[in-house]
């Protein structure tokens, strides 16, 4: 007699399940959600403080987008010798970070771009009655581009730390990102050594030069940036360097007001140490300077005139000449380095000068004289 088959009531309902339903292969692990690391971490000193800047990650490293806010650990503090990384987090100092909702669709920026194309499109449509495939083409182009720069903006950080404790020491900065569950994809390190910080330029005072602004200031430092902006601009454009406490602005021509400030600096190797910037001061360029004194004057009599000629004056704002006969104007405004004076009379001499007039109205120095009698 064969035994009895007996099913304890688990393994019957087990045999059940398998029965009515198929085997799709091994189950998968959960997740981690680790994020990825930080990105493009830089640190720079700018007077009082060291200021760090990196890339916040959007992905797990297992590709997925990150879906929850996560907490974000910056630490700051003196690299130990030899290094040990339990060490310097225990003697670190933690650092705030804002967080930030994770994106999930293009923004603002980029809806905008798509808007204002379409509506550009209006009126140059293509066969289907809506944008030409090149317009497709740029919309899609420019959208992806304003969305890049939009997740650029959204997850980069700029933090400002205070650089006191830290100068003459060699100092170690960290960032890493945790999950949902604490689980990170470690630290992203940058080592500095922070130095003292430069002093800021004092009394910078501009003053008219010829074809320039001329700046001076007073600060020891082994280099200056030069910065300018019209008031109503609020970024400021480097215009020059120098190491020297001085500098000539040849581009801002005269009339309108300009913003100036200057800031030292100090290369070292791939990196800068820079002070803040100097406090603005504004200065309207005026034309007080005279064009070059015109030269080479020479007078010929002829029949029933006298010819004068000299040299161009090359000034740019260069308005015209003006011609002097025993020290009385007889000509103004003349274009060329000519001119051909009729109200002479045989027998008598002349002695002429001339003298060139910027579009400001200054008169330069009357060139060197020349006489000539007619015959």
């Amino acid at each position: 007699m064969r035994p009895a088959i007996v099913l304890l009531p688990a393994l019957a309902a087990m045999a059940s399940l398998l029965a009515g339903c198929g085997y799709t292969g091994d189950p998968k692990p959960p997740a981690l959600r680790r994020p990825e690391r930080v990105r493009d971490l830089a640190a720079e000193e700018r007077g009082s403080k060291i200021d760090v800047t990196f890339i916040l990650p959007q992905d797990t490293t297992e590709g997925l987008p990150i879906e929850q806010t996560p907490d974000i650990e910056m630490r700051i503090g003196v690299g130990p010798d030899p290094w040990d990384e339990a060490k310097w987090v225990t003697n670190s100092s933690r650092i705030p970070v804002p967080a930030w909702e994770p994106l999930s669709t293009p923004g603002a920026a980029a809806r905008s771009i798509g808007k204002s194309i379409r509506a550009r499109s209006n009126g140059a449509t293509g066969a289907s009655g809506g944008m030409t495939a090149a317009q497709r083409r740029r919309t899609a182009r420019q959208t992806a581009e304003a969305t890049a720069t939009e997740r650029r903006e959204w997850y980069s950080r700029d933090i400002e730390i205070d650089a006191a404790p830290y100068v003459g020491k060699p100092t170690v900065i960290g960032v890493k990102v945790h999950g949902p569950k604490g689980r990170d994809d470690g630290w992203s390190f940058i080592n500095l050594d922070v130095l003292p910080p430069l002093p800021i330029p004092q009394n910078v005072t501009p003053s008219d030069a010829r074809n320039a602004v001329h700046l001076q200031w007073t600060a020891a430092a082994p280099q200056f940036l030069i910065f300018r902006k019209r008031p109503e601009d609020t970024d400021w454009t480097q215009i020059g360097e120098t190491t020297k406490p001085e500098y000539d602005d040849a581009t801002a021509g005269y009339g309108k007001p300009w913003e100036y400030s200057v800031q030292s600096v100090q290369k070292i190797g791939e990196r800068s140490v820079e002070s803040g910037q100097s406090p603005a001061v504004t200065f309207t360029p005026k034309d007080r300077f005279p064009p070059e004194q015109p030269m080479g004057l020479s007078a010929i009599a002829g029949a029933s005139t006298i010819e004068l000629s000299w040299n161009s004056v090359t000034d740019a704002d260069l308005a015209g000449y003006r011609v002097y006969r025993g020290g009385v104007k007889i000509a103004d405004g003349l274009q060329s380095p000519v001119y051909s004076d009729k109200d002479v009379t045989a027998g008598s001499r002349y002695v002429y000068q001339v003298s060139a007039v910027d579009q400001a109205g200054n008169e330069s120095e009357k060139s060197e004289a020349a006489e000539v009698t007619m015959q």
